[in-house]
């Protein structure tokens, strides 16, 4: 019996050591998987936040983004009409300049006629006095005969000095 007892006295006592190591083993796996799915409850819980929030982000982009659209637009809109005015004042400008030149030449065909009415003796003392380009202005547009009568009439001097100008003269409404 002692032989017995030295042989199965340590299976029990190693039995009785493996069933408190195995109800250990078993509580120590019910802590870690309590603590594990309270990990894993916490993680769901945070990642349903944070799908809220690329949502909540993602709506607040969408409406930034639309009212961002909506103001360039709207500047689209008001540099097509700023062009559109633009393009109105320069032909209004160009018709404006145009009529402007019309009133210059009727004025100057005026002011023609008057000197080509004029006795040639008062045209030329009043021309040879007078500024040299509005001078040689108004003796572009007489007809030869007039202008001849003029020069006939002018210092020979100043007549040679506006004939040789006349030669390479622009007026200055054409």
């Amino acid at each position: 019996m002692r032989v017995f007892l030295a042989v199965f006295l340590p299976l029990f006592v190693f039995a009785k050591v493996d069933k408190s190591k195995l109800i250990n083993c078993y509580e120590i796996f019910e802590q870690k998987r309590a603590e594990l799915e309270a990990e894993v409850e916490k993680i769901e819980e945070q990642r349903q936040a944070f799908i809220a929030l690329k949502d909540a982000s993602m709506n607040i982009l969408k409406k930034k983004e639309q009212k961002v659209n909506q103001k360039l637009k709207e500047v689209n809109d008001t540099l097509n009409k700023i062009e559109q005015i633009k393009k109105q004042n320069e032909a209004l400008v160009k018709k404006y300049k145009q009529i402007l030149e019309e009133i210059r030449n009727a004025n100057t065909s005026k002011l023609v006629q008057s000197y080509a009415k004029m006795r040639a003796g008062n045209a030329a003392k009043i021309l040879q006095d007078m500024d040299m380009n509005t001078s040689l202005d108004i003796l572009s547009k007489l007809s030869p005969k007039v202008l001849s009568k003029i020069f006939s009439k002018m210092d020979a001097t100043k007549a040679a000095v506006l004939t040789e100008r006349l030669k390479s003269y622009t007026p200055k409404d054409k």
